[in-house]
Order: structure tokens, then C-alpha cells, then sequence
């Protein structure tokens, strides 16, 4: 009985080392902090995880790509096509944003006012125009605004709540300067 539990408890440790430690930038401190910070920087996704929405995972909340064992096509598509994501900041107001579709001219602003199903915190908003048809019939370019949430900020890293989802959980991703 003490052989079975000394292997369950040894699988258990090394099933706990191999999670992937990542050094995330801390929370932002105002919107003014996040408008200085990344005004005029291009930032590229590094690294992806999903956000759990357990209150039992409060203190650690990220599962990282990397570390999910799950080798299917459709997954691992959807992380190559997420990692595409890069955000130009090129002035105060005009962003150059690199996704799935392409690179498309963008405004920009921060702000902390939560919209309807937002939680509480800082807020990247990106409007853009593309050829996408939202509703039937439609002839003309759609103006979408996508949101993420700022999660951390510093010098050289930028962390984003998007709005994208995998398996019912948010998405998150890291970005860093180029």
C-alpha cells in the first residue's frame, strides 16, 4: 500500500514540475501608464493560455498552450492562427493590427470603462474596417471593434485578455516588443 502511494504522490510532483513558468508583466497601473507605454512599440504574440474560470484557480488562472497535451489538428491550428496576432502601436490614435486575415489599419484607446459583459479593468479598444459581411446583403466595409482586457504591462511584454475563446475560456496572450 505504501509502494502505491509513494508513486501516486512521486507522479504527482513531477506532473506539477513540468507546468511551464512564464514571467508575466504586472497590472497595469492607470490607462495614462498603458497610453505611454505602448505608444509607438509593435508587439508580437509569444505565447497563448487559456483562462480558467474557476474560483479555486483565482491565484494561478493561466493554462499555457505549451503545456496542454492536446495534439489534435483543429487545436493546434488554432493556436498557429492566434499566435499571428501583432499589434503596431504607430502613434496616439492609428495601429497597424496583424492577425488571421491579414494586416489591417486600426484606431486605438485605452479606457476603464467596462462595456456589458466586461469585468472590471483596463481596456484596449481596436476599431478597424473589413470586407466582412455582418449582416445579409450587406455591399460595404463593416467597422468591428475588438476588446481586450489588459492583464499586464511593462517595458518590454504586454498581456491581453482577447476576445477569442477555445473550449468555453478566454484566451489569453503575451506579447512582446519587437
Amino acid at each position: 500500500m505504501r509502494i502505491f502511494i509513494a508513486i501516486a504522490l512521486l507522479l504527482f510532483i513531477s506532473g506539477c514540475a513540468n507546468k511551464k513558468t512564464v514571467q508575466l508583466p504586472p497590472a497595469p497601473a492607470s490607462v495614462d501608464a498603458i497610453i505611454k507605454t505602448v505608444k509607438g512599440k509593435k508587439y508580437k504574440t509569444t505565447d497563448l493560455a487559456l483562462i480558467s474560470n474557476l474560483a479555486a484557480d483565482k491565484n494561478d488562472p493561466y493554462e499555457w498552450f505549451d503545456d496542454i497535451k492536446d495534439t489534435t489538428a483543429f487545436f493546434r491550428i488554432n493556436e498557429k492562427e492566434k499566435k499571428k496576432l501583432g499589434i503596431n502601436f504607430v502613434n496616439d490614435t492609428t495601429a497597424e493590427v496583424t492577425d488571421l486575415s491579414g494586416t489591417n489599419k486600426a484606431i486605438w484607446k485605452i479606457d476603464d470603462q467596462p462595456k456589458s459583459e466586461e469585468t472590471a479593468g483596463k481596456f484596449l479598444r481596436l476599431s478597424m474596417e473589413r470586407d466582412e459581411t455582418l449582416i445579409p446583403g450587406q455591399v460595404s466595409k463593416a467597422t468591428i471593434t475588438f476588446s481586450y482586457k489588459v492583464l499586464g504591462i511593462d517595458d518590454k511584454q504586454l498581456f491581453l485578455e482577447t476576445p477569442s475563446m477555445f473550449n468555453m475560456r478566454k484566451v489569453a496572450a503575451l506579447m512582446k516588443t519587437q
